[in-house]
């Protein structure tokens, strides 16, 4: 079994209800959802759909140990992790990936993300050297090999960055110009992140579903204002 740890938007946000379509699966409720009509999309994201809409938190990882007690230790760290409004979403179209990402830094999302990077470590069984050499080939940067290697995951910490995949990699922008307009507007909606999902693949060539959402703590009240 591989488990990870993903933002989703809530069941009810039109975002997850868009992505998921746009993507053909849902992976909340476990079930294919019919896409839009539009040539080429399920071939474009092929990939991306197995994954489902979501974006990457702690990455895939094989699991060692108790599935309960990482459930635990998670629960536990996002007790004590006030919810937070994440800047609105932007579509773009980095090294061919269309995708959804922030419009500015997010120091809350940051740090949760770095946390949950190294609280949960213990539960990924290590890569084989044949496994570490095979995913070294595809990275670029010294830094991005000493996550991988350390951390299971090349884009962590300060190479983390925030994205919600809706392709695999194209060579133009034809696909972007189709998912601008079919997001709209709703990626720069207010955005309240009070839960992360445990998600997981119980087959190699299984879909990601969802196994739980934890909550985070309620979100810290907002100062008063001076009265005039």
């Amino acid at each position: 079994m591989r488990v990870a740890i993903y933002y989703l938007p809530e069941a009810d946000d039109p975002l997850w209800v868009a992505g998921s379509h746009w993507l053909g699966w849902d992976s909340e409720t476990a079930q294919a959802r019919q896409r839009p009509p539009i040539h080429g999309l399920a071939e474009a994201s092929r990939r991306a759909s197995r994954y489902g809409f979501h974006a990457t938190i702690k990455a895939p990882m094989s699991l060692q140990g108790k599935l309960d007690d990482l459930l635990a230790a998670l629960e536990q760290q996002l007790a004590e992790t006030p919810a937070f409004f994440l800047p609105p979403l932007h579509l773009c179209q980095e090294e061919g990936f269309v995708s959804l990402r922030l419009s500015q830094p997010c120091p809350e999302l940051q740090a949760l993300a770095d946390a949950c990077v190294r609280n949960l470590e213990p539960w990924r069984r290590l890569y084989t050297d044949a496994e570490l050499a095979a995913r070294n080939q595809k990275i670029k940067l010294p830094r991005q090999r000493e996550y991988l290697e350390r951390w299971g995951y090349p884009y962590v910490f300060e190479e983390f960055v925030f994205h919600m995949t809706l392709s695999d990699r194209q060579t133009d922008t034809r696909l972007l110009n189709t998912a601008s307009k079919y997001f709209g507007d709703i990626p720069k909606q207010p955005r309240l992140l009070h839960s992360l999902a445990l998600a997981c693949e119980t087959d190699p060539n299984a879909p990601f579903t969802l196994l739980r959402r934890l909550p985070l703590a309620p979100a810290a009240p907002a100062p008063p204002q001076d009265k005039p």
